[in-house]
């Protein structure tokens, strides 16, 4: 994928969402009455979380895609990203039920002797494996059903980037996450101000804004290889 097509495809998803939000902030304005103006933030602020969200969602995961689409082999790319290659190879290391064939039997319990065995039988193929075509899975990101701050972090040293490059502006996201839960689960009931909306209105937009910013950055600039280390 072109730098200008990874680029076009996060630029259209983030201006169908930035559309949808500045139309309601235009709606409530026009409101004269308080209560009513109360009611349709409260409303807003839910939108306003899941837009974040599935904008989250969906730039990592076409970060992730388009590195999967340049076949590159897991040699030439960051370690984290080779990590995320073999993932499922690792569970199956920490496998408890995976045992040496050999001391199967006898020594069914010997919790070291088939840890051993498995550490073995993975870097029996290392060399195998640092020469495949990388090919990340879907599930590896995974927002864990609440992108607060730390999820973010977590995100960004997933695909191999410093993971305080969201930092200016992820702020107000874990509180703007917690109201939303309180209100989507009926347990906030409290007024939400012109400013403490505002806050949030703008948290929203400057997160998806400089996210697409940060990946696009990031592919252009070819940041998954492991040569953007030296």
């Amino acid at each position: 994928m072109e730098s200008s097509d990874f680029q076009t495809q996060l630029q259209t998803e983030m201006l169908w969402r930035e559309n949808e939000i500045r139309g309601l902030n235009n709606i409530i304005v026009q409101f004269a009455n308080d209560a009513t103006k109360n009611m349709v933030r409260r409303a807003t602020i839910c939108l306003l979380y899941a837009h974040v969200e599935g904008f989250v969602k969906f730039s990592f995961k076409l970060y992730i895609d388009a590195i999967n689409s340049m076949e590159l082999e897991c040699n030439k790319v960051k370690s984290v990203l080779t990590a995320a290659v073999y993932y499922v190879d690792f569970m199956k290391m920490n496998n408890p039920d995976n045992k040496n064939k050999i001391f199967k039997r006898v020594l069914a319990d010997d919790s070291h002797l088939h840890r051993i065995y498995r550490y073995e039988e993975f870097f029996e193929r290392i060399t195998d494996v640092l020469n495949q075509k990388i090919k990340i899975e879907d599930g590896y990101i995974n927002t864990e059903g609440n992108v607060g701050k730390e999820v973010l972090q977590k995100l960004l040293y997933q695909v191999g980037l410093p993971h305080t490059l969201l930092d200016r502006v992820i702020g107000p996201l874990t509180r703007l996450m917690n109201k939303r839960n309180n209100i989507a689960h009926g347990t906030d009931k409290s007024l939400i101000d012109e400013n403490e909306f505002n806050t949030f209105y703008k948290c929203c937009l400057d997160i998806m804004s400089e996210l697409s910013r940060v990946l696009y950055l990031a592919y252009q600039n070819r940041d998954f290889l492991k040569q953007a280390n030296v």
